[in-house]
């Protein structure tokens, strides 16, 4: 079967900077593009299949490409299938089992329950995406289990291997989760994950500069933390639908470990969120939310503090259905950072990890179509 959604819109981001060596900002201005990776969903194609052995047993793969409308290559960082590709057996009595470059338990079982998912567009997306709510990262060399639903709850977890040759935990990923579904409205999720050597043992290797997504420890926020040999997220989130009304919220921590350049060193990031979503018909609802960030940073071997830093963001979202199909949106996002960057410059805002502000703040609008097919 062959699927995917197209979904292009044009963006306005005020306060762009350029960033420099040093971690300071050059203003630019404000930009209008065309953006198709970061609307209320990435832009994508794929195939998927399913083959019947009896018993109950199936043999499932999916193979899915990020699309650049505006351009026509691939998103990703130009991967291929740099969305997800697997092959697996899938069982209704006892789950499946796939292997590939896959989505982790942050997707599995958080991530839609979020206040960032439920407004579902770039300008909601927590900053730095440092746990992931806006899957930057996905799990190569991987291995994964996801469980049948029993009675409302799902579980599962995955292992990605290093491939390092004498040290088998070497780039070593593992993470599991559960979600629980109580049937009366409410859902209830939690994820943990563990990387190790996240950044890899030699310059540009590892999980945040070799996975495609071009974002991660690419910003003021965290890029001063790229000598961390451990990487870590907690989220815990919960949704909850009565009638027309609809409320989301999540906490989540991200912690950078055993840093060289800080003497071995942690830095931790914790993130909150709450919005809510109103259907006023069947084709038509409006969200809003807001998230805040922070952390107490971390101090150099030279005593100076770095990354005491926090910031506010709020958003909202216009969606309306024109079918089941199509829709067309309007979406934006403001964010207000405050403090002390992980470089020792002033904290900046950066919605949608795009680009830096050359401020504090920063604002994000966009108009979307998106079609799905």
């Amino acid at each position: 079967m062959i699927y995917g959604i197209l979904d292009q819109a044009m963006t306005y981001t005020n306060n762009t900077g350029t960033t420099n060596a040093n971690g300071t900002v050059t203003p630019a201005g404000s930009k209008f593009a065309m953006d198709s990776l970061s609307g209320t969903a990435g832009s994508r194609w794929g195939i998927r299949g399913d083959e019947d052995l009896g018993g109950g047993l199936h043999t499932i793969f999916t193979l899915e490409s990020g699309v650049n409308i505006s351009t026509g290559g691939f998103g990703q960082g130009g991967l291929m299938w740099g969305r997800q590709i697997f092959v697996g057996l899938r069982s209704a009595q006892y789950g499946q089992v796939t292997l590939g470059r896959q989505y982790d338990s942050v997707y599995n079982f958080t991530m839609a329950l979020d206040a960032g998912t439920l407004n579902s567009n770039g300008a909601s997306m927590h900053a730095g995406d440092l746990d992931n709510a806006a899957i930057n990262l996905r799990e190569n060399n991987s291995i994964r289990y996801l469980s049948p639903n029993i009675k409302g709850l799902t579980f599962g977890g995955g292992l990605a291997l290093g491939g390092v040759a004498g040290d088998v935990t070497n780039g070593l990923q593992y993470n599991f989760g559960a979600q629980y579904d109580t049937g009366v409205g409410l859902k209830v999720g939690a994820a943990y994950e563990f990387f190790k050597n996240p950044t890899g043992t030699t310059s540009g290797t590892g999980w945040f500069t070799s996975n495609g997504s071009g974002t991660l420890l690419s910003h003021q926020l965290d890029a001063g933390y790229v000598s961390a040999r451990s990487y870590q997220i907690a989220m815990v989130a919960a949704q909850y639908t009565k009638g027309a009304w609809t409320f989301a919220g999540s906490w989540s921590n991200a912690e950078f470990g055993n840093m060289t350049s800080f003497n071995g060193a942690a830095v931790r990031f914790n993130t909150f969120d709450l919005g809510a979503q109103y259907m006023w018909t069947p084709m038509f609802s409006t969200s809003i939310g807001w998230n805040y960030q922070t952390s107490a940073g971390v101090t150099r071997p030279d005593g100076t503090k770095v990354g005491n830093q926090h910031s506010n963001q709020f958003y909202g979202l216009a969606w309306y259905s024109l079918s089941k199909r199509t829709a067309l949106y309007a979406a934006v996002g403001y964010q207000d950072a405050r403090g002390v960057n992980s470089q020792g410059g002033r904290a900046v805002a950066d919605i949608d990890n795009i680009v830096d502000s050359a401020t504090g703040k920063q604002v994000v609008a966009r108009i979307g179509l998106r079609q799905s097919f």
